[in-house]
């Protein structure tokens, strides 16, 4: 797995999305609630697919990057260089 995909909060965001969790969970109007859950849920997929398009565009263009520059070597480094 790239490096980049490696998710890791700082402390600071791990407190910030601690907070919110503990606010949720201590929420006494269950309707509230449910509207929030229904919105994430929508916002979840969402993200989702629009993180499966941005990855499958990045993968795309680092093969295009790769390719362009494989297939600026010469013929002869090609077939036996396999670097």
């Amino acid at each position: 797995m790239m490096k980049w995909m490696v998710v890791e909060l700082s402390l600071e965001e791990q407190l910030a999305v601690e907070t919110q969790a503990r606010l949720v969970l201590n929420c006494p109007d269950s309707k509230e609630v449910a509207k929030l859950c229904s919105t994430l849920i929508k916002q979840n997929a969402h993200q989702s697919k629009l993180l499966s398009q941005a990855v499958n565009h990045i993968a795309i263009l680092e093969c295009s990057t790769m390719f362009l520059i494989h297939s600026t070597r010469p013929w002869w480094k090609r077939i036996f260089l396999h670097h």
